[in-house]
Formats: C-alpha cells, structure tokens, sequence
C-alpha cells in the first residue's frame, strides 16, 4: 500500500482557518477525498486547533503547532502535536444536547469536541515530554473507499 503525507506547522498566533483548510483540501484534493470527508477534517482541525489557541496557553509568548496529515490503508491519521496546557478531549464532558439552553447545568460548549468526536472513526490522546499528542483517525469517506472508486 501506498502512503501520502504532509505536514505543516503553525503558530498560536495564525489565524487558523486560513492555514488548516488550504493544507486539508491540497491534500484531500491530491489524494481523491470525498468532499464530506474533507469538510469532517477541515472542521475538525479547525476546531481543535482554534482550541488549543484560544485556551491552551497561559501566556503570550509564539508556540508551535504541529498537523501531520497520512492517508494509509484506506484511512486518514491526523496527528496534532502541541506544547500548550495538557488536555485530552476524551476526558471532556459531553454537552447536554437533551436539555434546552436555560435548564443546562453544565457550562454552555463541548459542542466542537462532541463534533470531532462524532465525526472521527478513531480518537487517542497522550502527553509526552510536555507536550500534547491527539491522533485522530478517519475513514476516507462514508463507505470506506476513495471518492470517485467503484462502489461494491
């Protein structure tokens, strides 16, 4: 089997969205993704990303994000690495998406995490040598095959 990578790095201090989706969708497009799962991956690391710039850092100092981008073996592996605050968004409570707004005992949000974890076939977080590791992992699209590949 064939394996495509990329990666790129950023900082906290980019806006996001405008350096994550370009280097989703050059991927995705080299690759033949489904639009559906370049969307779920472009909105999931956009997500996350914003995330970790948002609320990971105490100070205001630049730091470096790392995406490693890999389609192997009919999946798609993302790895996130980062030296922000450690947070495993497994261990982050689900929103209470029964209650309305006004009876909701939890704090409003978790509804981006609950998005990634909803979206991605596979989530595993680790902290090493003070950084924060998240992989997440996805089917290329809804049947398992590339986009355009004959359907069985």
């Amino acid at each position: 089997m064939t394996t495509h990578v990329t990666s790129f790095r950023m900082t906290n201090r980019m806006n996001c969205f405008k350096r994550v989706q370009p280097e989703v969708e050059r991927f995705a497009m080299a690759h033949g993704l489904s639009p559906k799962c370049t969307f779920h991956l472009t909105l999931c690391l956009d997500e996350l990303i914003t995330n970790i710039i948002d609320y990971g850092y105490a100070d205001f100092d630049e730091h470096p994000i790392d995406v490693t981008i890999t389609l192997e073996n009919g999946c798609v592996s993302v790895r996130i690495e980062d030296d922000a605050e450690p947070f495993n968004l497994l261990e982050a409570p689900p929103p209470e998406l029964e209650v309305p707004l006004e009876e909701r005992t939890k704090p409003i949000g978790g509804m981006g995490i609950h998005l990634v974890k909803t979206m991605m076939d596979g989530i595993e977080y680790t902290r090493k040598n003070g950084r924060n590791i998240l992989l997440l992992r996805k089917c290329v699209c809804d049947d398992g095959a590339l986009a355009g590949a004959p359907h069985e």
